[in-house]
């Protein structure tokens, strides 16, 4: 008999067989759906998120692009560059132990100073809702600062409280809510206490060897492409070779989340794939099942002159079948 023939024939007994019903496939049929099922979802979770960050990159990064200098300020000719790419916001970021007013206490903090541009892109959120002269601004030589939550608890403070950093006297004026571009500052060893860049300068820690990281955060037009991102990164590494600046884009807001995202999707794809081959041993216990099960309708497809190929060839379409739709329902 043609091969043809025989899978034809093979396909019509399957089918025949399958009517009366899946009982013996219940199993099988379940290891599959849930494996795919597991493997599927960690991926289409996985590629949501990474889409969710890179739809929020100019929020998350704090502009179109940014440049990142240690310990420096940028020079006049750098300032004069960024300046002409389009709207700059600088900050700086540094830790530093942060004083009660009577030095009855103290706390590790990571200072940020934003100047009057920021944020470029998203919302500094605070409570109370204050602008940045209200927040920030110097009153009698006090100036303004926001911090969350844990550092309130931390030193038991509260609005209207004064720390000391520095030489510098600031006085808390709301709770930081949220911070638009946190992301892309990276991890955080200590609360944030965020300031002005006038009142960082007042504090007098920014000397010679400060461990301090200056951002310039850009805000291009709108027309601005992916192809004009790449063409500015390539003109500062041809104009300033020595800068030492870290150059990033919106399309790379924040690589150390997308590498975590993509470390987690591994793992749980390894579970996913792990799960599977377990339930591999389920699938093989329920095709024996159900083949024991059926050795009278072998046994008759025998009698009949059905040669071991063309019974072969039944079952197993029977199998892919179900676990084609095993795959679907997964």
């Amino acid at each position: 008999m043609p091969l043809s023939r025989t899978l034809r024939l093979a396909v019509r007994f399957s089918l025949r067989e399958m009517r009366g019903g899946l009982s013996g496939f219940l199993i099988f049929l379940a290891c599959i759906a849930l494996g795919v099922a597991a493997i599927g979802g960690v991926n289409s979770v996985a590629r949501s998120i990474t889409a969710g960050v890179a739809n929020q990159g100019q929020t998350l990064l704090g502009g179109d692009l940014r440049f990142e200098i240690n310990q420096r300020d940028a020079s006049q000719a750098e300032r004069s560059f960024l300046d002409g790419l389009g709207t700059v916001s600088r900050t700086a970021s540094m830790r530093s132990m942060a004083r009660l007013a009577d030095g009855s206490d103290q706390a590790l903090v990571e200072a940020k100073a934003v100047d009057h541009a920021y944020p470029l892109y998203g919302t500094l959120e605070t409570e109370p809702a204050l602008s940045k002269q209200e927040l920030f601004g110097e009153e009698f030589g006090v100036f303004g600062a926001a911090a969350p939550d844990l550092l309130f608890e931390r030193l038991h403070v509260k609005i209207g409280d004064r720390l000391k950093l520095g030489t510098a006297t600031f006085e808390l004026r709301a709770r930081l809510v949220a911070e638009p571009d946190a992301v892309s500052d990276g991890f955080g060893f200590a609360p944030r206490l965020m300031i002005s860049t006038d009142g960082l300068a007042a504090t007098g820690l920014i000397q010679p060897g400060s461990l301090v990281e200056n951002a310039y955060k850009i805000r291009l037009p709108a027309d601005a492409d992916e192809a004009r991102l790449k063409g500015i990164q390539d003109q500062a590494a041809t104009d300033f070779p020595e800068a030492g600046w870290s150059i990033r884009t919106r399309s790379n807001a924040a690589p150390a989340l997308s590498s975590n995202i993509e470390r987690f999707s591994q793992f749980l794809t390894l579970v996913g794939l792990t799960a599977l081959v377990v339930g591999g041993v389920g699938v093989a216990n329920a095709v024996r099942a159900y083949l024991d099960g059926k050795r009278g309708v072998i046994a008759t497809f025998k009698s009949l002159g059905a040669s071991g190929g063309f019974v072969f060839a039944v079952y197993l379409v029977q199998i892919l079948i179900i676990a084609a739709l095993g795959i679907v329902l997964g």
